[in-house]
């Protein structure tokens, strides 16, 4: 029997929209606006990923220091938040990068070919997708019971 179990490529989104270690938080700031995106891939020059760049890491460094923005650059604000991500390939099972997303407390990975170069992003939001458009299987897991106080 053939396994269908879904896979990072199936439901990756695509195609990656990047900002570099180089660029200042306003123009990933501007990027977040143009694409109405919430995640960005951070490369350095040799376009090796180096994480993930959230909405909020930006909007918090801007809600610190509006005009600091055209000052800092991804790569200051990327280094000091802890690296919790690491990037999946096309062939990761959905399951498997969704573990690693709860491990991680991430809300987004990067995912590369076979190259190491960056594909795609598979988000919170694409796994859910899977949820809601396969079947579900139930496992035997013992439900809690509810009382209400009254």
């Amino acid at each position: 029997m053939q396994d269908t179990s879904p896979v990072v490529g199936d439901v990756m989104s695509t195609p990656p929209v990047v900002v570099r270690t180089h660029d200042s938080l306003w123009r990933a700031m501007d990027r977040f606006l143009a694409t109405g995106l919430r995640h960005l891939v951070v490369l350095d020059d040799s376009d090796v990923v180096i994480g993930i760049l959230e909405d909020r890491s930006v909007v918090a460094e801007w809600a610190r220091d509006a005009l600091g923005l055209h000052r800092a650059t991804v790569g200051q604000l990327v280094r000091s938040i802890p690296q919790r991500a690491v990037a999946v390939s096309r062939d990761t099972l959905v399951q498997d990068a969704a573990r690693l997303m709860i491990e991680r407390d991430v809300n987004a990975l990067p995912v590369v070919g076979v190259d190491g170069h960056v594909v795609g992003v598979v988000t919170g939001t694409d796994l859910v997708r899977v949820l809601i458009t396969q079947p579900v299987v139930r496992a035997a897991v013992p439900r809690a019971s509810v009382s209400s106080a009254g």
